[in-house]
């Protein structure tokens, strides 16, 4: 909840900032994620199971903030109507 209000005490400019911020980092998050299943996967198949196929899910808690912080920020730009 503190998020949400400090999203609102943010000037419109600074909100695009975090925004465009919050977008980079969460593709950049997603497409390494998506390489570490791969590989995680990859890994199973060749040496067995192993701690390298529970990886992925240890950051599944991880995504799941970063996908609700993003949806936070991206909501109070329609809000506010900037996009």
């Amino acid at each position: 909840m503190k998020q949400s209000d400090n999203l609102s005490k943010l000037s419109n400019d600074e909100l695009l900032q975090t925004l465009k911020k919050a977008k980079q980092q969460f593709v950049g998050f997603i497409i390494f994620f998506v390489l570490l299943v791969i590989g995680c996967n990859y890994f199973t198949v060749t040496q067995g199971f192993g701690i390298y196929t529970l990886i992925p899910t240890f950051l599944i808690p991880l995504s799941i903030a970063n996908i609700f912080n993003y949806g936070k920020i991206k909501q109070e730009v329609k809000i506010r109507r900037l996009l």
